[in-house]
């Protein structure tokens, strides 16, 4: 129990029981009997024998109003038989007390438990609504009055329900939308922290390998070639500002002079990557068929990073003496790419768990709906990266 609801119910009581003193206190209240017993032609000792079970059914279904919140079938039940008891009055006529019955119905009515509950308080509240027609002494009114307040508490109650679970429908549907909205936006902050790490890795990787290659060009060839390792050491230089440039694009910042900074690489880009490899020592044949007119972007950028990640891996572990042959293809529908370089391979299936390097371009490929192939050639002959996709990006 809560004081709230025991405190509702008592004040329920309270105006029922005020009400009905100011209304019938003279008879209710009366001492001297002797007018009503001689108008009744009845002796003296009735009258008091019917006041008394008058005020002890009132009394009963009083109590039982005051648990109304917690059982209300018990409520309706005593309230239903103190309002029989006084409807069989000859004497005291319809008070406010009376109601109690209708207030308990409309309570079991809106609650949210079984319905068939609901409907049998409802045939009992009918059936006992009838049974004041037939006491001939009765001064209530009519037939129909007392089966038609029963039907409209019930329907009130009812409609209570209704709305109630209504409402509470809304508000767990707006709690829903709410938590699918904040998870909603956990995932895209996921999956934007997982882009800018596939950009960062591609550029970064790709950066420091050259640079690594190239720094060590120019140790071994300061002495005895001079050209050589300045050549390097300017390589080094561009290399490492292409890839701070890409770092500030990646992470939205801008010139101070408020000019925006370079777009992302995309097809366009593919000959000076080519020509930034040969730099470093690695052989690098380009070749492309078709159009690239109309290509989107993104497929745009995701040729150019997963060219860009192959060629790093081949720069690390194919060797100084390999090859690398890239062919681009723009078909009317898809768009094939092949990296293939004459290295020792990976020696079996390559491990996606360490590093991000494919592993990245398989999320990159699997997000415009393409495929992608990175395993070792037939024969031993190198490694491969195969990929298809589609022109229009997916989604």
């Amino acid at each position: 129990m809560t004081v709230r609801r025991l405190l509702v119910d008592a004040a329920v009581v309270a105006v029922l029981v005020v009400a009905s003193a100011a209304s019938g206190a003279s008879l209710i209240l009366v001492v001297d009997s002797s007018e009503i017993t001689k108008k009744l032609g009845l002796p003296a000792e009735w009258w008091h024998t019917h006041l008394f079970q008058w005020w002890l059914a009132t009394v009963l279904g009083m109590a039982a109003m005051l648990v109304r919140s917690w059982q209300p079938l018990v409520a309706l039940a005593a309230t239903t038989g103190m309002t029989l008891v006084h409807a069989n009055s000859p004497v005291i006529p319809f008070m406010p007390v009376d109601l109690a019955a209708l207030i308990a119905l409309f309570t079991v009515a809106s609650r949210d438990g079984r319905r068939w509950v609901s409907y049998a308080a409802l045939g009992f509240a009918l059936a006992a609504s009838l049974v004041p027609a037939a006491y001939p002494a009765s001064r209530w009114l009519g037939l129909l009055l007392p089966p038609m307040a029963v039907v409209a508490a019930w329907l009130f109650g009812d409609r209570a329900r209704t709305r109630r679970a209504y409402l509470a429908q809304v508000s767990q549907r707006a709690l829903d939308l709410e938590r699918e909205r904040d998870q909603q936006a956990e995932l895209a902050t996921v999956a934007e922290r997982a882009r800018i790490a596939r950009e960062l890795h591609d550029a970064v990787a790709h950066g420091l390998s050259v640079i690594v290659i190239q720094a060590q060009a120019a140790a071994g060839s300061m002495e005895r070639r001079p050209a050589t390792a300045q050549a390097a050491l300017s390589a080094i230089v561009a290399t490492g500002r292409d890839s701070l440039t890409e770092m500030r694009r990646l992470l939205g910042l801008t010139r101070p002079d408020g000019q925006e900074l370079a777009p992302l690489p995309g097809l366009a880009d593919l000959a000076t990557l080519v020509d930034r490899i040969r730099a470093a020592g690695l052989t690098v044949t380009l070749t492309e068929t078709g159009s690239p007119d109309g290509l989107p972007t993104g497929i745009g950028l995701t040729v150019y990073r997963i060219t860009q990640e192959a060629l790093t891996n081949a720069l690390k572990h194919a060797g100084p003496s390999a090859t690398v042959d890239i062919s681009v293809h723009y078909g009317l529908d898809t768009v094939g790419l092949r990296i293939l370089d004459t290295g020792p391979g990976a020696g079996g299936p390559p491990d996606e768990r360490r590093g991000n390097g494919l592993r990245g371009m398989r999320e990159r490929v699997a997000m415009l709906g393409g495929t992608l192939t990175a395993a070792d050639r037939p024969g031993g002959t190198g490694f491969g990266v195969i990929v298809r996709l589609p022109r229009t990006e997916a989604g």
